[in-house]
C-alpha cells in the first residue's frame, strides 16, 4: 500500500515551506475574488430575503407576517412585498379595543350609510335574522323557532313589532286646499274619503288607497293611513307611508303642487281654478324620516302591557320643571281628563271592546321607572262589563304636543342615557328598592295611542284577530319603551309576521298592481329560482311534466289576456266596496256578475278556504272545475318535456368539452408549464351553457297560460298556508273578473287548486276580499 500524500510531519511525503508570499496567494485567488465583489455589489440572484435565510431559521408564514423575520430584515422585506404588489396585511385590532364604546359607535356609523338603522336595530341584530329590504335594515324573523309561538302572542297573548321604518308626512294647509288635492290622487268608491266626518276631527286614524293623478283605478301606489291634527293656527294632515312607496308618493305631491299648465287652466272651472293656483302658496309638505318610533302590540293583552308599561301623568305640577313644557300651552294638555279616561279603560280585557281606531294622547313618565325587576306577563286583574260609556270620545282626547317638531331636541337633550339613570336613582332614593316617580330629573315623555281593532270577518274564529294598539313615541326614546314592553311579556316579532298576520286576516302584504309590489314579486321569485337551480338536475321538480309554466310568478298580464282581448300591459285590482260586496252576494246566490267598465283588465281579490284535506302553498293555480269533477277530483295527467332530450344531448356535448379542455391543460402543462384557461366561468353571473340550461327547464318566453293544464286557469295565489285561525289550508289571492264571471254562469261557486309541485287537484271556497 502505497504511503499517503501528507505533511511530513503527519508521516507523508510533502515538505511545506514555513513562509507564505501575499501577493502570489492573492494573485492566485484574483478570479475568485473580482466574482465575490461583483456579486455583492451587484447582486442578480431572484431569491426574496427571507428565502436566504438559513434552513434553521425559515418559517412559513414570514411571506406575510414581518415579524417572523430578525428585527434587522424586516424594513427590506417589507419593501420586497410593495413592489410585488401584495402590501402587507394589517393584524385585526383586538376584540378589547373594538368593543371600546367610542369605537363602536364610529363602527356603526360606517355601517349605517348603506342602510337606515332604526333604534332598536341593536337589540333585533342580537336575537333576529337581518334582511336589507326598502332602504332600511329590519328584522326578519326571530333566531329561535317561534312560528307557532307568534301566532299563539298575536291571538292570545301580545306580539310586538318595531314598525318604525314607515315614512311620516306632514301637509299642512287650509282644509279645503288639502281635501282638493286629494281628490286626484284617490277615489271614494274605496272608502271613506281623507276629510270624511270620522276622521276630520282628528280622533280617529283612517286608510286611504293612492292613485297616480285622475288615473283611478289604474296607477294603483298604496295603501297609507293618516291622522289629522288640530291646532288653533292651522290644520295638518299626517301620513305614515310604507318605505317601498315613499319615493312615489313625494313624486306625486311635489307633482300637484306645481302650477299647471295654461291649457289645462282654460278648461278648468273659474272656481277650482282659483283652488288649484293657490295649492303651491298655502300647503307645505314635509317629509320627516325616523321623527317617530312606532310600535305595533297586537293581541288581547296588549292593552294590559300598555297600562302596566306607562303611567299617566296627572296634573301639571308634575312636568312644570320639564324644558320642553314652557314651549307650548299648559291649558292644552288637559292632563286630568286624559287620565281619568286612561283609567277607566285600564281593566278593559281586549282593545277590541274600545271604539275602533280612536287616538288617544297622554303624557307618561319615564318607562324605566315602571318596568320590573325581571321579566312578568301584563294580566288585567279584573274587567270592566260595561264599556258604553267609552264609546262616547272626549273631544281633547287625541290633541297631543308630540306632532310639534320643536320639542323633539329638547327631550333628545333632556335624556338620561341607561348608565346616568341607574346612577341618578341610586344616588336619590330614600329607601333602598323605591323610586321617587316625580323626579325633577326625569323627562316626562308625551306618546300617541292608535287603537286597531282586528279582523272583522263573520267568522266568530277571526272576529276581532289582530286587535292591538300602535304607539307613537318621540324619536331617541325607542329603545327604553321597548324594553319596558318586553320586560312585561310582549314577544317581538318581525317581517315574517307582518305577512303572516295580514295573511290570517285575509290581505295581501302588497299587492301585485303596485310598484311595490311587482318589486316584491320579482325579488321573492328570483330567490326560489335562483334556489331551484342550485339542486342537481336530478333533485329538481320538472314542472313541464306537470303542466305548470311559470311555479314561481304569477303572470297576470298573461292570463288577462287569454280571459278577454287585453292589448295592454296594465291591469288592476278591484277596489270599489260596492261592486265587491255586489260580487259577494252573486257568488253566494250563483247569478252572473253585472257589467263593468275595463273588465278585461280587472282582477278580484278572493279569499280561499280548503273544503276538505289539502295544503296548498305560494303560486298555487286556482282552475276551473268540471260538473263531474265534483263526484271525484281529478289527477293532472303527465305531460311530456320536449326539451329533456335537448337538455341530456347539450349535457353529453359539455361534458365531452370539458374533458377535452382538462386534457389540455394536462398537455401543456408538462410540456410548457402554463395552464390553459377553463370555460368554466368563476364569476356570479351564470354562462351561456348554464342560461341555455335554464332555459330549457324553465322558458321565460310564454305566450297562453290558460289552457296550459287540463283544467282552465282561472287565477293566482299570492300568499297561501295553513291558517291557524281556521284550522285549514287557505290562501289569499285574484281571480280574472272574466273568469270569475264564466265560473258563475256555470252555476258554480267553487274553484280547483293545485299546488305547483303537485298533481293533485282540491275543492276550495271562494270568499271576496272587500277591505284591503
Amino acid at each position: 500500500m502505497e504511503p499517503a500524500e501528507f505533511d511530513a510531519t503527519l508521516g507523508g511525503k510533502e515538505h511545506l515551506p514555513y513562509s507564505v508570499n501575499s501577493l502570489k496567494f492573492a494573485t492566485a485567488r484574483s478570479v475568485e475574488i473580482a466574482a465575490m465583489t461583483e456579486s455583492i455589489l451587484y447582486p442578480s440572484k431572484t431569491k426574496l430575503i427571507f428565502q436566504c435565510l438559513p434552513v434553521h431559521m425559515r418559517r412559513r408564514v414570514m411571506s406575510h407576517n414581518a415579524k417572523r423575520l430578525p428585527r434587522k430584515l424586516r424594513e427590506g422585506h417589507l419593501e420586497q412585498l410593495k413592489k410585488s404588489g401584495l402590501p402587507p396585511k394589517q393584524k385585526r385590532p383586538t376584540r378589547r379595543y373594538r368593543r371600546r364604546p367610542e369605537n363602536m359607535l364610529l363602527e356603526y356609523n360606517r355601517r349605517k350609510q348603506r342602510n337606515v338603522w332604526l333604534e332598536t336595530h341593536i337589540w333585533h341584530a342580537k336575537r333576529f335574522h337581518m334582511i336589507e329590504r326598502w332602504g332600511h335594515r329590519i328584522a326578519y324573523a326571530p333566531c329561535d323557532k317561534a312560528f307557532r309561538a307568534c301566532y299563539r302572542a298575536t291571538s292570545a297573548h301580545c306580539l310586538i313589532q318595531d314598525i318604525s321604518y314607515y315614512t311620516p308626512v306632514s301637509i299642512t294647509g287650509p282644509e279645503n286646499y288639502i281635501k282638493e288635492m286629494f281628490s286626484s290622487i284617490s277615489s271614494c268608491c274605496c272608502g271613506l274619503s281623507i276629510c270624511a266626518k270620522a276622521y276630520i276631527d282628528g280622533k280617529r286614524e283612517g286608510f286611504i288607497h293612492l292613485y297616480n293623478k285622475n288615473s283611478y283605478p289604474l296607477g294603483y301606489i298604496g295603501k297609507a293611513s293618516f291622522i289629522w291634527v288640530n291646532s288653533k293656527m292651522e290644520k295638518s294632515l299626517w301620513l305614515f307611508i310604507h318605505p317601498s312607496q315613499i319615493k312615489q308618493v313625494e313624486s306625486l305631491l311635489s307633482d300637484l303642487l306645481d302650477t299647471i299648465s295654461p291649457s289645462e287652466c282654460f278648461e278648468i272651472p273659474a272656481k277650482k281654478k282659483k283652488i288649484i293656483n293657490k295649492l303651491a302658496e298655502n300647503i307645505q309638505i314635509k317629509v320627516l324620516p325616523g321623527a317617530y318610533n312606532r310600535f305595533r302590540l297586537i293581541g288581547p293583552k296588549s292593552h294590559a302591557v300598555l297600562t302596566k308599561s306607562l303611567k299617566c301623568i296627572e296634573t301639571i305640577d308634575q312636568i312644570n320643571h320639564n324644558k320642553w313644557i314652557s314651549t307650548i300651552d299648559k291649558r292644552s294638555l288637559y292632563l286630568k281628563e286624559k287620565h281619568c279616561y286612561w283609567q277607566n279603560i285600564n281593566n278593559v280585557m281586549s282593545p277590541s271592546q274600545l271604539p275602533p281606531r280612536i287616538l288617544v294622547s297622554l303624557i307618561v313618565r319615564d318607562p324605566r321607572l315602571s318596568r320590573p325587576s325581571k321579566r312578568t306577563k301584563a294580566v288585567n286583574t279584573s274587567s270592566v262589563e260595561n264599556v258604553q260609556h267609552l264609546i262616547d270620545l272626549p273631544p281633547f282626547l287625541s290633541i297631543s304636543p308630540i306632532w310639534d317638531n320643536k320639542i323633539h331636541q329638547i327631550l333628545k337633550n333632556e335624556r338620561l342615557s341607561n348608565t346616568e339613570f341607574i346612577k341618578h336613582v341610586t344616588k336619590t332614593r330614600l329607601i333602598p328598592g323605591e323610586l321617587n316617580i316625580n323626579d325633577p330629573a326625569l323627562q316626562s315623555i308625551p306618546v300617541v295611542l292608535i287603537q286597531r281593532p282586528g279582523s272583522q270577518n263573520s267568522n266568530k274564529k277571526k272576529i276581532g284577530y289582530g286587535c292591538g294598539w300602535d304607539i307613537i313615541v318621540p324619536s331617541g326614546y325607542g329603545l327604553i319603551f321597548w324594553h319596558t314592553f318586553i320586560m312585561f311579556g310582549a314577544r317581538s316579532g318581525g317581517l315574517r309576521e307582518t305577512e303572516n298576520l295580514a295573511f290570517e286576516m285575509g290581505e295581501c302584504y302588497l299587492p301585485p298592481d303596485s310598484k311595490s309590489g311587482i318589486e316584491e314579486e320579482k325579488l321573492k321569485s328570483t330567490e326560489l329560482r335562483e334556489r331551484y337551480f342550485r339542486l342537481p338536475p336530478s333533485k329538481r321538480i320538472n314542472y313541464r311534466k306537470l303542466a305548470v309554466i311559470t311555479p314561481f310568478t304569477c303572470p297576470w298580464n298573461i292570463l288577462l289576456k287569454d280571459w278577454s282581448n287585453k292589448t295592454s300591459n296594465e291591469f288592476f285590482i278591484l277596489r270599489d266596496r260596492k261592486l265587491l260586496s255586489v260580487i259577494q252576494d252573486c257568488m253566494q246566490e250563483k247569478k252572473q256578475l253585472p257589467e263593468i267598465d275595463s273588465s278585461d283588465i280587472c282582477l278580484v281579490p278572493i279569499y280561499l278556504k280548503m273544503v276538505k284535506k289539502g295544503n296548498i302553498k305560494q303560486n298555487a293555480i286556482i282552475c276551473l272545475p268540471h260538473e263531474k269533477d265534483f263526484l271525484t277530483l281529478p289527477n293532472e295527467p303527465y305531460c311530456e318535456d320536449p326539451n329533456e332530450k335537448i337538455r341530456k344531448e347539450k349535457r353529453k356535448a359539455h361534458l365531452c368539452e370539458l374533458k377535452s379542455v382538462k386534457r389540455r391543460n394536462k398537455k401543456s402543462k408538462v410540456k410548457n408549464g402554463t395552464k390553459v384557461l377553463s370555460i368554466k366561468n368563476k364569476n356570479s353571473e351564470p354562462s351561456e351553457y348554464m342560461k341555455q340550461m335554464r332555459e330549457l327547464w324553465l322558458p321565460t318566453n310564454i305566450e297562453t297560460c290558460r289552457n296550459s293544464c287540463s283544467r282552465e286557469v282561472m287565477g293566482f295565489l299570492c300568499q297561501a298556508a295553513f291558517s291557524f285561525s281556521e284550522s285549514c289550508g287557505c290562501g289569499v289571492g285574484y281571480l280574472a273578473y272574466n273568469a270569475l264571471d264564466t265560473l258563475l254562469k256555470k252555476n258554480i261557486n267553487q274553484v280547483l287548486v293545485r299546488n305547483v309541485s303537485s298533481r293533485y287537484y282540491r275543492l276550495a271556497n271562494i270568499n271576496v276580499i272587500k277591505d284591503q
